[in-house]
């Protein structure tokens, strides 16, 4: 099953019309944005801005959705990753209606990022497909910019029962810093495949969390999976990487086969985010979005 190319390069033309609406950076607060104190401040934080950014989006907002994103942020979704004017074209055609509250919130805060998954359920048609209304996993990225929260990465595993294969990206963003960021993921997901548990290890952070197939995870649970899976060398293309201050979000379409226990993730492209924290060798793993799922 594919979608139409069309229905894909549609969103990016009308994002240029609504990006054009848009202010580049959002107005200033009336009270800057300031760090919880404790965790059950961060897990309210973390709900009040994904269930803020979902009213937004139902009301159709265009100025605070474009407020609420970073100008170098990357999202993903089942088609493929995209930019910050792909994105609000990707929302704007989504006719998102009725989300949800976000449930099972999970929030850290690592260095200046504060990492959140839920799950939420949201009426969409994307791409001509009216997607179920069942609870998915989503994980966004924010930061504090200019005074206000702001998305650095966003991922929703929101899909088709049969996932269709993923389009090429409408961005082309920068030659060298895709190929930095194919890098880092390769050096990556190399070290889970074969089993290199301390280069694995030492590349994630304390508070990185993940959403797969399996749902939201945390490190504990990505360690344990990656000592028991039987995964096949990875294959990345379309890699796109851009920088949100000390953050690095690189998106790809990546094929990398999974056994885990009696479960199989097929050798097929699928759109896949990571967000690392830092730089050389003190490169950390803050967030990882994986769509491939077993058929």
């Amino acid at each position: 099953m594919k979608i139409s190319s069309l229905s894909f390069i549609a969103p990016f033309i009308l994002a240029l019309q609504i990006f054009a609406q848009s202010p580049a950076s959002p107005a200033t607060p009336s009270a800057p944005a300031v760090w919880p104190t404790d965790q059950a401040g961060l897990t309210s934080l973390a709900s009040t801005l994904i269930n803020g950014w979902f009213a937004k989006i139902a009301a159709n907002d265009l100025t605070g959705i474009a407020q609420s994103m970073q100008p170098n942020m990357q999202l993903i979704d089942f088609q493929g990753s995209g930019d910050l004017k792909v994105s609000l074209g990707k929302i704007q055609s989504a006719s998102s209606k009725s989300p949800s509250q976000a449930k099972d919130v999970i929030a850290t805060r690592v260095g200046d990022a504060l990492v959140t998954t839920c799950m939420m359920s949201v009426t969409q048609t994307i791409g001509g497909q009216q997607l179920s209304s069942t609870p998915a996993p989503r994980i966004g990225v924010w930061q504090i910019v200019n005074g206000s929260w702001q998305m650095a990465a966003w991922a929703s595993l929101n899909m088709p029962e049969v996932r269709p294969a993923p389009s090429a990206p409408t961005f082309a963003g920068d030659a060298a810093l895709n190929a930095e960021g194919a890098v880092m993921l390769t050096k990556f997901l190399t070290a889970q495949q074969t089993k290199n548990m301390s280069a694995f290890d030492a590349m994630l952070a304390d508070g990185m969390q993940v959403v797969n197939f399996k749902g939201q995870k945390v490190r504990a649970d990505m360690v344990k999976g990656a000592s028991m899976a039987k995964t096949q060398p990875p294959v990345i293309a379309d890699a796109r990487t851009t920088r949100c201050g000390d953050l690095t979000i690189v998106t790809c379409n990546l094929t990398m086969g999974q056994s885990i226990g009696f479960t199989t993730l097929p050798a097929d492209p699928a759109p896949f985010l990571a967000v690392f924290q830092g730089s050389g060798d003190a490169v950390k793993v803050i967030a990882i979005a994986n769509t491939n799922k077993p058929k």
